[in-house]
Parts: structure tokens; C-alpha cells; sequence
């Protein structure tokens, strides 16, 4: 007797609501009718409400600073550059590559007709090597020169709402070159002696500059297409963390300028790439590694974690995609330093 053969009956397609009801309520319809109550002037911010399915983040060329030589970057964050409205924070010991990134990141935004602030807190600022190594126009940077918290992020502020009167639609760099280059309001007065009151008041100041920073970003969003158009680049220092059983960097500034940060790179020099000519030795780069500390904007379920990279006057490469580390230019010819 043969065995009978049974077929599963084909399940029955289960039908998908698209319609999104709470309470009772079509979510979408209710979307498009809050949307309705902004006028024609301000239809872009009508964007900022949505659905959580329907909600796409800007991911255009024109929606960033982008970082246009070499990968590394991408690589590291999955961010095409600095997103415009966000805060971005690149943190390390000294001698690391942060300003490297910085000036890079100066030179891409000027490529890209986008307006440059730099706040210069180390008043360390090279017009020469800007121009000459890294490709920048320095006649065409805004530069504020003070280590003032205070006055510092002040005189950004006037700038960018002055240029924000004269083309409104102008998109803007922030670069703030370095927090632990800064002083705070009591510093500065001779009669300031009471250290013990100097880190708190350091932290508060750091958290005024970074939260109007933040306010510039929403006050210049483009009410009409609902488009960010200032971005903010933030370097800072670290320092080794203090306490039994404690190990690692930890970023200056207080809790306020991590939490508005929404990525942050924290890089750490692993090695000086050197040679020898005519018995002299020279620098002309260094290997250093990029630890990924934060990152808010990426969406994946698995980001890098850290990496190498050659910072030289050639750039910022990927360590792994350099065969040959004598190939490298130096910052002068054989004679440059990071």
C-alpha cells in the first residue's frame, strides 16, 4: 500500500496593515495635519515631524563637510564627513594627528564653498603651512584668536549671525582648535587664586560655548527645506584617568561636551616615522590610532572599533593600505612633522 502524500495546504497570506492607527487615531494622517499648521516659509522645519518608520536622516553629498581625500574617515565613522548640525569631537594627546584633521577638514569645506570659522585657542595657526602643505586659502578663513571660553565662543557666535544676515543660506564650519588650549572668565584676573574653584568653572564655561554652538545649529536650520547648515568640529585634549583600578584617556570639557557630541574620534600616536639624511635624523609623520569612543549616527549593528592610520604631509591613510612607509612625504620635503 502506497504512503499517502500529504501537501501542506499553503498558508494564507496574512494581510499587513499599513495603516498606522493609536487610540483610534491614523498616525500618518495626524503627521500630515500638524505639518499643515506651518506656513509656507517654514516648511522645512514641518520635517521635523514623522513617523518613527517614515524618518529618513539626510544623507546627501550637501549634507556634509565631506572628507574628499582618501577613505579613512568613511571607513572609520561610516560618515561621509562632518554632518552638518551635529557637533563632532576629535580628541587625542598631543602630537596625534587632531589638527591635521582639522586643517584637512578646512581646506575640504573651502573646496566646497562652505564659510570657515576657526577658533584658534592654541594660537598655534600656520597660514603658510595651511596654504603651502595643506592646500587651504588662508585669505578666505575667519580666524578668532583668543584662549577665553567665553570671549572665544562669543566672537563665533557674532560671526556666523553676521554672515547668516548677509546670505542667509550660506553653510558654515565651526572649528573651535582647542578646548585644552582654554582658560576660563577667572583666569584671567590677577586677583584669581582660589585653584580649587578653577576645573568647575572650566567645565561650565566649556558647557556655554558647546551649547550655544548647538543653538547656532537650530537657529540656522533653512526653514523652508528644513536643511542644516552649520557644522561643528571640536578639538580637545585628553588625560589619564585618576582612581584605584582606572585605566585609559579620558576627554577634558565635562559631561556636557560629550553628551552634545555626537561622534567622537579619539586618537592616540603609536609611533614617529622617521629618517636619516646626511646623518641628521627627521620626522616627516607618524602612525597613530583611531579609537571610535562614540558614535550616535551610526545606525548598523556593528561599527568599527579602532584603527591605524599614517598622518603625513601626504595625508591621513589608512596604516594597512601604505606598503611602503619611506614612501611617504614629509611635511617639508624630507624634514616635516604632524
Amino acid at each position: 500500500m502506497e504512503k499517502e502524500i500529504v501537501k501542506a495546504a499553503p498558508k494564507a497570506d496574512v494581510p499587513q496593515n499599513k495603516t498606522k492607527v493609536v487610540a483610534g487615531i491614523n498616525l500618518d494622517a495626524l503627521v500630515k495635519k500638524a505639518q499643515i499648521s506651518y506656513d509656507k516659509k517654514e516648511a522645512g522645519l514641518s520635517k521635523q515631524i514623522s513617523t518613527g518608520s517614515s524618518l529618513i536622516r539626510p544623507d546627501s553629498d550637501s549634507n556634509y563637510v565631506l572628507w574628499s581625500k582618501g577613505d579613512h574617515w568613511q571607513a572609520l565613522t561610516h560618515l561621509k564627513g562632518l554632518p552638518f548640525g551635529r557637533i563632532i569631537q576629535i580628541s587625542g594627546k598631543p602630537d596625534s594627528g587632531k589638527s591635521t584633521h582639522a586643517a584637512a577638514f578646512m581646506k575640504f569645506a573651502q573646496d566646497q564653498d562652505v564659510l570657515v570659522i576657526l577658533w584658534d585657542a592654541e594660537k598655534k595657526f600656520s597660514p603658510k603651512r595651511f596654504n603651502d602643505k595643506i592646500g587651504g586659502n588662508s585669505d578666505n578663513l575667519l580666524l578668532v584668536d583668543t584662549n577665553n571660553i567665553i570671549n572665544g565662543a562669543r566672537a563665533v557666535a557674532h560671526l556666523v549671525n553676521a554672515a547668516k544676515e548677509m546670505s542667509p543660506n550660506v553653510k558654515i564650519l565651526i572649528v573651535w582648535d582647542s578646548v585644552g588650549a582654554c582658560v576660563n572668565s577667572t583666569e584671567d584676573k590677577d586677583d584669581s587664586e582660589d585653584f580649587s574653584q578653577q576645573p568647575g568653572v572650566t567645565a561650565k564655561e566649556i558647557a556655554y560655548a558647546v551649547r550655544k554652538f548647538n543653538k547656532l545649529s537650530n537657529k540656522y536650520i533653512n526653514r523652508e527645506t528644513g536643511e542644516e547648515t552649520v557644522s561643528t568640529l571640536i578639538i580637545n585634549q585628553t588625560y589619564a584617568r585618576i582612581g584605584f583600578g582606572v585605566s585609559g584617556q579620558i576627554e577634558k570639557g565635562g559631561s556636557e561636551l560629550y553628551y552634545l557630541s555626537s561622534v567622537i574620534v579619539q586618537l592616540s600616536r603609536k609611533q614617529d616615522l622617521n629618517r636619516v639624511r646626511q646623518g641628521e635624523k627627521f620626522k616627516y609623520g607618524i602612525v597613530t590610532r583611531a579609537k571610535m569612543l562614540k558614535n550616535h549616527l551610526f545606525s548598523g549593528d556593528e561599527c568599527i572599533a579602532e584603527m591605524d592610520l599614517v598622518v603625513s604631509a601626504d595625508g591621513i591613510h589608512l596604516a594597512k593600505d601604505v606598503k611602503n612607509f619611506d614612501d611617504i612625504k614629509g611635511w617639508d620635503g624630507e624634514e616635516g612633522e604632524e
